[in-house]
């Protein structure tokens, strides 16, 4: 019994690791590559917001730091707090699916900004595709996490927990209404 206690610990801690590496990896990637794309193009910066109404601009930018903070609270939650012991989509998963999902969000997310340069540069109804696919990989996985996390048993904080799910909500909202369908429809086509 106390070796198969130690073992579950140890995988949690192994768990919790991969789980902390994929955020510093996956956030150094995203926020690397926004730096980079905006330093190496410098005529076309201004053009990242489409045709995005110039007053709506603050507000959602306001708004994507509001995002961040809520995808690092429900992050903390899941790595520091109990969420990596919970059971996920109704108790049907473990945190490997939440796991995935980081990735597959982190992924996706640290694409969009190059492919969107590139179609600034020479715009083609491929690109557009490209940059449509990223941003619902990124709005979907984070929908997947909110809900997963939301439908999750085995909670014992429930006011960290709710708030996690808030946090996660929050920036699903942004990815998916604000990113995913509002920016891309102002999105010129020029192809």
């Amino acid at each position: 019994m106390i070796i198969l206690k130690l073992t579950k610990e140890r995988f949690i801690m192994s768990i919790q690791k991969q789980f902390i590496w994929i955020n510093i990896i996956g956030g150094l990637s995203v926020l690397g590559g926004y730096v980079y794309a905006l330093l190496d193009h410098p005529v076309l910066r201004g053009q990242i917001w489409g045709g995005v109404p110039e007053t709506w601009q603050p507000w959602i930018t306001m708004f994507m730091f509001f995002s961040g903070f809520g995808y690092c609270y429900g992050m903390y939650y899941l790595i520091f707090n109990e969420g990596l012991n919970l059971k996920f989509f109704g108790g049907r998963y473990d945190s490997s699916i939440m796991r995935t999902l980081v990735i597959l969000f982190l992924l996706s997310a640290s694409m969009w900004i190059h492919s969107t340069f590139s179609y600034l540069e020479l715009p083609t109804a491929k690109k557009m595709g490209m940059i449509q696919i990223e941003l619902w990989c990124t709005a979907l996985s984070l929908l997947f996490m909110t809900f997963g996390l939301a439908t999750a048993k085995g909670i014992k904080n429930i006011k960290v927990h709710k708030l996690s799910v808030i946090g996660l909500g929050v920036i699903s909202f942004h990815c998916f209404f604000l990113d995913a369908i509002l920016w891309t429809s102002y999105l010129p086509r020029n192809y």
